[in-house]
């Protein structure tokens, strides 16, 4: 009889379930195959980020339209049988190719996609589970050690589970060393009982459900982000609602039976809000390049022999300017577009690109309110005004992105260059990954409302005392007891806290590829180790690895090709153990 084949993998999300459907699917036969799934939260195949009990307050921000996670087949492998699954769009029963395109695009909540995550993978696993094929493990893992003799052990805050012959590691998001600020925070906050600090944004339940959050708290909110809406929006929820007074626009007024003002009180580093995606398919078509831009645009950007001379991201911005220009002259209603060439466009496009403090009449102006700049995007997301060029950039960027993603993953140029691409991706996301237009109308109406100020928005001072947050203490009486970080930390590997990236740092069995980004791997996931006669039977999928690829927290991302890439591997591997 053979020994017995293990497979561990870390972290059962949407990009675990994902990879577990192609690892057994590539497998010729399952005998003497056992695979460990761990999974910390228990919430297998949704995992935290989609845990199926958040509140409804929690959207995404991908619209269901645009939203494409394709149907698995049905699988017989070793007499067993694993019935298929639809895709998302059959699951939820619409056809959006038959929807009116001026209708306003559905951003649903996390917890549904959740739930068809959830049913996705019962779906598989049952069988498995039935045919003794796989465990489900609700444990921590902590650790992970080489043998001697090339297996695996992984440590648990529970349990050691030996001889396991590869492990996957897909656990998202993790823990990172709180920052010097919200570190003198934590302290601060130590000592005076009547102050609240959340050092994260979720769960929000964390501080909805908390006895001290009233309608005379006083909540600063750390970040201007996605991840401040929901915090917002979850709060504002808990003491009013928010009534819709145009179904075109989603513009809505907030309505409250309390008497607050100045409750919410949001800030960053440059006080900007995000720009709200367009508000149908027939706007957000306005800004979608063309096949053969695309394959142009690709052909550009994966040229080896370009990315080995780039000493900059010039060769990204140069390929991608064009399109954005084109883009920009065919809208309806823009800035200036009659007075300047596409040539001249051209030229803005970049000199932003490279700088976005660059000023221009094409650009929306930085000399605005934050609640102008809100209103503006909103009016040009809804189609009521003319559209800046900066606003563009960001929408047909988007488009652009999985194109960018494909292409400069596992690419040629020098690592410090890469990491200017990957910077210059995340410099955009204000724009290419924003809200959808009902939750920046929801901002504007509880600003209208005055239940959130934006008067300490831009990088105000800070002082403590019993008080609170002082925020601009010589020229403003605002005072918060309460605040919430929704800031969330970019991948990089050396801030991160949890144990096991840090005993897997520690044991070489991981390396970073840049000092501000993630983890090296092969084109496969598997991690590369400095010695070239070791293999290290361990592969890592996701944000951890971000440096190495880039573009990796989208849902589309956690079904796209590197899972199925390293389950190919993977099962060839395992064909010969």
């Amino acid at each position: 009889m053979q020994h017995k084949r293990k497979l561990g993998i870390v972290g059962v999300g949407p990009r675990g379930l994902y990879s577990l459907e192609n690892f057994v699917s590539a497998l010729p036969d399952l005998t003497n195959l056992h695979i460990l799934l761990f999974e910390k939260t228990g919430n297998f195949g949704n995992g935290q980020v989609y845990d199926l009990n958040q509140e409804e307050t929690n959207w995404m921000n991908v619209s269901e339209r645009i939203l494409s996670i394709e149907m698995r087949e049905a699988l017989e492998v070793s007499q067993i049988h694993i019935p298929s699954f639809p895709s998302y769009q059959e699951w939820i029963n619409k056809k959006y190719d038959k929807i009116s395109l001026n209708i306003p695009d559905y951003y649903p909540p996390r917890s549904k996609i959740g739930n068809y995550l959830r049913e996705r993978f019962l779906t598989f696993i049952k069988p498995l589970i039935h045919s003794k094929k796989a465990t489900l493990i609700s444990e921590k893992v902590e650790n992970i050690t080489l043998k001697s003799n090339g297996k695996l052990s992984i440590n648990t805050d529970q349990e050691t589970y030996d001889d396991l012959n590869e492990v996957l590691l897909t656990i998202g998001h993790q823990p990172t060393k709180l920052d010097k600020q919200i570190q003198e925070w934590s302290h601060f906050v130590s000592y005076n009982r009547g102050l609240k600090l959340y050092t994260a944004p979720y769960p929000v339940h964390d501080y909805i459900d908390d006895s001290q959050l009233t309608e005379n708290s006083k909540i600063g909110i750390r970040g201007f982000g996605l991840a401040m809406i929901d915090v917002v929006r979850a709060i504002a929820e808990k003491f009013g609602k928010f009534v819709i007074d145009d179904k075109n626009t989603r513009a809505c007024h907030y309505s409250t039976s309390y008497n607050i003002s100045g409750m919410l009180i949001p800030f960053s580093l440059e006080g900007l809000p995000p720009a709200p995606k367009p508000l149908n398919a027939i706007l957000d078509n306005g800004f979608k390049p063309t096949d053969e831009q695309l394959l142009e645009f690709e052909s550009k950007i994966g040229n080896k022999e370009t990315q080995q001379k780039a000493d900059s991201t010039l060769f990204l911005i140069e390929a991608f300017s064009p399109i954005a220009a084109e883009k920009y002259h065919k809208l309806p209603h823009t800035y200036l577009t009659k007075s300047i060439s596409i040539k001249e466009t051209e030229h803005i496009i970049k000199e932003w690109l490279l700088d976005q403090t660059f000023q221009h009449p094409t650009l929306l102006t930085q000399h605005q309110t934050a609640a102008e700049v809100m209103q503006n995007f909103v009016d040009m997301a809804t189609g009521k005004k003319a559209v800046s060029l900066d606003y563009c950039i960001g929408q047909v960027w988007r488009f652009c992105q999985p194109s960018i993603y494909n292409q400069l993953s596992f690419n040629s140029c020098d690592v410090n260059v890469f990491a200017d691409i990957i910077a210059l991706d995340e410099s955009t996301k204000r724009y290419s990954y924003g809200p959808p237009v009902e939750s920046m109308q929801q901002m504007l109406a509880l600003v209208k409302a005055q239940l959130m100020s934006l008067e300490v928005v831009n990088n105000p001072k800070i002082t403590l005392s019993s008080e609170g947050w002082h925020f601009n203490p010589e020229n403003s009486s605002l005072i918060a007891n309460i605040m919430i970080d929704s800031v969330l930390d970019p991948p990089k590997i050396e801030a991160v806290s949890a144990p096991i990236v840090e005993k897997l740092l520690s044991n070489n069995l991981m390396e970073t590829i840049h000092d501000d980004l993630g983890v090296d791997t092969d084109e496969n996931g598997y991690l590369k180790s400095s010695n070239i006669n070791t293999k290290i039977p361990i592969a890592l999928l996701g944000r951890l690895a971000k440096g190495t690829i880039i573009g990796v927290d989208a849902i589309a991302e956690c079904f796209g090709d590197r899972p199925e890439k390293w389950a190919k591997e993977a099962a060839r591997r395992f064909s010969t153990y």
